[in-house]
């Protein structure tokens, strides 16, 4: 199994952080909407697309091999009386077996960057292929590369982000340290929450991670090579084209019929 549970220790943090992130949401409805039920999401974290799509009316999937994180998820699509809309399931997404297939699968903002091996990478892929129906798509949400190429070695941590807990009201602080190593395209990422408690005491919690990032002829490499046809790569969430000034690189493949 990937190594990405370490997001236990911080999934509370997560989830207060990107609760609101938004702007992806429409984009994966409209996928959604293009074609139907039921959908995949690879790595769904602790519901924030599920949940969308869910309310939107989609029946939905979701593997993530965090527990933490999904009984958070859980726990807000129960609170939203959409737990019947959406199946969350414990699961390694480089190796998973489900019963069905699907007519869309997602990996959702940066998910796919925790697998740094091209074998990993190929699992995870084929995988998300195999479980998708004849011409489904797959949409995979990464950042640009070049913002690896411009971090900094070795900065301190750095306040990316001032956060508020939503149920205490406490003031939370998010600090990261980026160690880039770009002859790998991966980085170390460190991320660290401090939290005040009802005593006064300021308490940390953190986790690190590794990341790859990756090139646009590469990952159409890899999709083609684990069964895929692109369709489109985009820089924006309502599909703008990709361009050199762009953050995002996001890939719409379609499954080969096989």
């Amino acid at each position: 199994m990937i190594p990405m549970n370490n997001y236990d220790q911080i999934a509370r943090f997560y989830d207060i952080e990107h609760s609101g992130l938004k702007p992806d949401l429409l984009m994966y409805e409209n996928f959604a909407r293009r074609c139907g039920s039921p959908v995949l999401e690879l790595g769904c974290g602790t519901g924030r697309v599920a949940l969308h799509l869910a309310r939107a009316g989609f029946e939905i999937t979701g593997l993530d091999n965090s527990p933490v994180m999904l009984k958070i998820a859980r726990q807000k699509l129960a609170r939203a009386g959409l737990s019947e809309k959406a199946r969350l399931l414990e699961a390694d997404l480089a190796d998973f077996a489900l019963e069905r297939r699907f007519a869309l699968a997602t990996l959702a903002v940066n998910t796919f960057m925790h697998f740094c091996s091209i074998a990993d990478q190929l699992r995870v892929l084929t995988a998300a292929r195999r479980h998708l129906e004849p011409g489904g798509l797959l949409v995979i949400d990464l950042p640009r590369a070049t913002f690896l190429l411009l971090a900094k070695e070795g900065e301190p941590f750095t306040l990316n982000q001032t956060l508020t807990d939503p149920e205490s009201g406490r003031t939370i602080f998010k600090m990261t340290i980026v160690e880039p190593d770009p002859s790998a395209q991966t980085q170390r990422l460190t991320l660290a929450y401090d939290e005040t408690d009802a005593t006064g005491i300021v308490r940390r919690t953190s986790a690190s991670f590794r990341l790859y990032y990756f090139f646009p002829h590469e990952m159409e490499l890899l999709l083609d090579k684990a069964g895929f046809i692109v369709e489109g790569i985009y820089g924006t969430y309502d599909l703008g084209p990709y361009e050199d000034e762009g953050e995002r690189m996001i890939f719409v493949a379609r499954s080969a019929t096989i």
